[in-house]
């Protein structure tokens, strides 16, 4: 078996915020965790898990007042798709839009196509950061009687998307529309925590405030809350007894599950909504240090592909001048672990000494591009 790099840190991790390290203190946090049986719904750490994100943080309550229940699942991939599948309860022929940019159509391994044999129609944005009504309404399909067609029976949006926020005014004007054409709305909600911190309210009181404009939800632990495993998949009591078959089905029937639940209940205690906050406002304040700091020290403009809201900053390498090839080498010099243009920050890399690190990795790139000509990679690149 090969040797494999042995991580004990993520201080110097910009990769993604999944790429935190569990904790001494999140393991012992689970050493004492409930016992029971998950499929059989006896696991009290699990159930608590469940009930205080679909009741606490989200109100009890989603659309047209369906009582809100949780279901713990492994991952977020695993929590959208069987929300996908749930909603169209088995019965094709149908189709479901969303964002071209959105994780359940790009990042999630066919899974609409394999596991609910459905057609995608994929949205762009016209403003370039979230959809907007007029962009789902020109591009749905209607159940008009036209047997060649696949209707649209699901919409998923997602907040925050490539960092970015989804208005709530467009949320909501997104979410009337789709329930009087009788159309079901699920938002990927892995990073709603951050969304949330980002709202400039009370982050509890606006994912209340957001919930019941869906049918389903799902929010990650190990995004931004750091937990090493787990998702939560919200919806209403008929929808959550088909997705626990569905759960069970795709291998998510795990048993003893409370250690699992209970470290992330801890995580999420520990950084929701504190630490997640912390996070976006140290993005920010590092970007505009970067950005000020290469363009009057080194002439070298940083170009976004994205703006920066949360926790992402997605740098447009080609249009800044940047081969990435050459910006992930001085990146590994610099003892950065980087993928492309797309910078990920989390709770456990935001300290002085991982900034420093990843802004001497800019100034060294600003450096070599004074005594050298930029040259394009020669393949495409894609800004997640």
């Amino acid at each position: 078996m090969p040797d494999l790099p042995q991580y004990t840190t993520s201080y110097n991790d910009f990769r993604s915020d999944t790429f935190t390290i569990p904790t001494p203190d999140m393991f012992a946090a689970g050493a004492n965790a409930s016992v029971g049986d998950v499929i059989f719904q006896e696991d009290a750490c699990t159930c608590l898990l469940e009930q205080r994100v679909s009741q606490e943080l989200l109100g009890g309550k989603l659309y047209g007042g369906s009582e809100a229940q949780g279901l713990f699942c492994m991952s977020t991939t695993m929590s959208n798709q069987i929300a996908i599948r749930a909603h169209l309860n088995f019965a094709p022929p149908f189709s479901i839009l969303c964002d071209k940019r959105a994780h359940v159509y790009v990042d999630e391994c066919a899974g609409i196509a394999v596991l609910s044999q459905a057609l995608v129609v994929p949205v762009a944005a016209s403003n370039d950061r979230f959809l907007t009504l007029e962009d789902i309404q020109e591009a749905y399909i209607p159940d008009d009687g036209d047997i060649h067609l696949a209707p649209t029976r699901l919409i998923c949006l997602e907040n925050t998307l490539h960092g970015m926020c989804f208005p709530y005014e467009e949320l909501k004007r997104i979410s009337d529309w789709c329930h009087e054409e009788g159309i079901k709305l699920h938002l990927d909600g892995a990073r709603f925590w951050n969304a949330a911190c980002s709202s400039g309210e009370d982050p509890v009181g606006y994912m209340r405030k957001v919930g019941p404009l869906f049918d389903s939800l799902s929010l990650c632990f190990s995004k931004s809350l750091g937990a090493p495993i787990g998702s939560m998949l919200v919806g209403g009591p008929e929808f959550r007894a088909r997705a626990r078959h569905l759960l069970k089905q795709q291998g998510g029937g795990i048993r003893q599950a409370g250690f699992i639940t209970k470290i992330a209940a801890y995580c999420l205690d520990r950084n929701f909504p504190q630490a997640v906050a912390e996070v976006s406002s140290k993005t920010l304040e590092f970007w505009e240090d970067l950005y000020t700091t290469l363009k009057d020290k080194y002439a070298m403009e940083l170009r976004l592909a994205h703006p920066v809201e949360t926790n992402f900053i997605f740098i447009d390498l080609a249009s800044s001048g940047i081969n990435m090839s050459k910006f992930l080498e001085i990146g590994e010099r610099n003892n950065v672990r980087l993928f492309d243009g797309r910078l990920a920050f989390h709770y456990q890399n935001i300290k002085p000494e991982g900034l420093a690190l990843l802004k001497k990795t800019f100034t060294d790139v600003a450096e070599y591009y004074q005594k050298n000509d930029y040259k394009p990679e020669g393949r495409s690149t894609r800004i997640y």
